[in-house]
């Protein structure tokens, strides 16, 4: 399993709000793309102009797959928007459950 982490501080609240309702218009049509991809958004209430997505992916040509969407379909708006970007990509090492 692969991970691609993104956690972008958006200047408001509003600007976060609007690069969500976009991830939330686009994505589902292009996620088809790359079989096997999970794609989850995270916020939390006392950092609303935070948003964390966490990408999981089966293997690195999905991820390349992802990758390249997110280049062609997503990143002209993140320009716009001009957030600070943290990104992390790995291999997942160890999980435990309960």
């Amino acid at each position: 399993m692969y991970t691609k982490i993104f956690i972008r501080t958006f200047p408001s609240t509003e600007e976060c709000e609007l690069f969500e309702s976009i991830l939330q218009t686009r994505w589902p049509d292009l996620i088809g793309k790359a079989s096997g991809v999970r794609f989850t958004a995270w916020r939390n209430p006392q950092t609303p102009h935070i948003s964390t997505v966490i990408w999981e992916f089966p293997d690195e040509q999905a991820q390349r797959t992802i990758e390249k969407l997110i280049e062609e379909h997503i990143s002209k708006f993140t320009k716009t928007l001009s957030p600070k970007t943290i990104t992390f990509s790995g291999a997942q090492k160890m999980e435990l459950k309960s």
